[in-house]
């Protein structure tokens, strides 16, 4: 690879990164009060939840296609496409107030992230060597978490303003574009012919299951917990903020000790850990009876989210080779948004039998199956 990695170019990747969670975590806290603003709308709590998922789906379908996009012509051009789709599309949530119009701005939101997410993972596979690559994205997971704690507090403080202040978050990646245009450099790997009609390897498929899967599971956090918190704790939307923010923390410190972890164990062994973790707090919140037991299990899940993301984005950058990245990348992020897109579709039927508790409950029983399925995998 010949472009010199600068510190300024791995900067201006991990702000990229802080964008990708930035899409969806910023107006958490907000879900709640939009519901109670456009309550005449029947099931109003359930589709205010899809603000949260309408770019995920649009991110799901529109991936694959993209990520054929950034193999053909380059990972600039998309990157700098969907960093003006982000601003624009996330930011219109301030300026606009009714709910078709929200609608609309998420799902321009998602586009933006479809690309961002597809042209910057493929940067990342170009820039750096495997092992380089392991010790940026577990720098990289942490950025995300610490992302997280920023945008997820500010989003509740703003939210105690006025429903509407939170969007105002998708203006600040602005201030990035300076670095961004004066650092980041097109691959010269890029220019090679690529053969686009070659058919996904079989060995990225377990990947993009594992991904959908995990997304469905771990998106309970941001689309459940804040109506367990306001409607059944008597929380506020500030609080909502601190939870998932001091589980965006532990995050981060899990996230950059990934890679001494992967020179230890293997992926699948780093899954069992994943969904153990995951298990425990989903356990936790199905039997809390207070606000404060909310950080223990926010303690456990944010172990969970440190190591999915990158666990699962090196698995599948060390099976693609380089011509290929942009496509495989397209599928991958396909499978996590089309998880997040039906967690909370696949779980309303069960709160509406067991209630939001237990939902929880029976999740976490899920998840401890499937870790101890992997472990038995690993033992085999």
């Amino acid at each position: 690879m010949s472009i010199n990695i600068s510190r300024k170019i791995k900067i201006s990747l991990l702000l990229l990164s802080t964008m990708g969670v930035m899409s969806g975590i910023a107006i958490v806290a907000t879900l709640p009060l939009i519901a109670t603003t456009f309550n005449s709308i029947e099931n109003i709590e359930f589709y205010s939840k899809l603000l949260l998922i309408i770019p995920s789906i649009i991110i799901a379908i529109s991936s694959p296609f993209i990520g054929l996009f950034v193999d053909k012509i380059g990972r600039l051009v998309p990157l700098y496409v969907g960093f003006t789709l982000f601003v624009i599309g996330g930011s219109s949530g301030f300026f606009f107030s009714t709910f078709s119009y929200l609608l609309i701005g998420r799902a321009t939101l998602g586009i933006g992230v479809a690309f961002l997410t597809t042209s910057s993972i493929a940067l990342i596979g170009d820039y750096f060597n495997e092992q380089e690559r392991q010790k940026f994205m577990s720098l990289q997971g942490m950025a995300i978490g610490l992302g997280g704690i920023v945008f997820i507090i500010s989003g509740g403080y703003l939210a105690q303003i006025g429903w509407q202040y939170p969007f105002l978050i998708y203006l600040l990646p602005i201030l990035f574009l300076p670095l961004l245009l004066s650092s980041l450099q097109e691959p010269r790997i890029i220019k090679k012919v690529y053969n686009l009609e070659n058919s996904l390897n079989t060995k990225l498929y377990p990947i993009y299951l594992t991904a959908f899967f995990s997304m469905i599971l771990f998106y309970m956090l941001p689309t459940q917990m804040p109506y367990l918190v306001i409607n059944k704790l008597g929380g506020t939307p500030s609080e909502v903020g601190y939870f998932i923010a001091f589980s965006m923390f532990i995050n981060a410190i899990t996230s950059k000790q990934y890679h001494r972890l992967k020179n230890k164990l293997s992926y699948t062994q780093i899954f069992s850990i994943i969904y153990t973790s995951f298990g425990i707090g989903l356990m936790i919140i199905s039997q809390v009876t207070s606000l404060f037991e909310i950080y223990l299990a926010s303690l456990f899940m944010g172990v969970g989210f440190g190591l999915v993301f990158v666990n699962i984005n090196i698995w599948l950058l060390s099976l693609v080779e380089p011509q290929n990245r942009g496509k495989a990348i397209g599928f991958l992020t396909s499978s996590f948004f089309f998880g997040q897109f039906f967690s909370p579709i696949v779980f309303q039927p069960i709160i509406v039998l067991v209630g939001i508790q237990g939902l929880f409950f029976y999740i976490a029983l899920v998840a401890f199956i499937v870790a101890l399925l992997l472990y038995i995998k690993t033992k085999l």
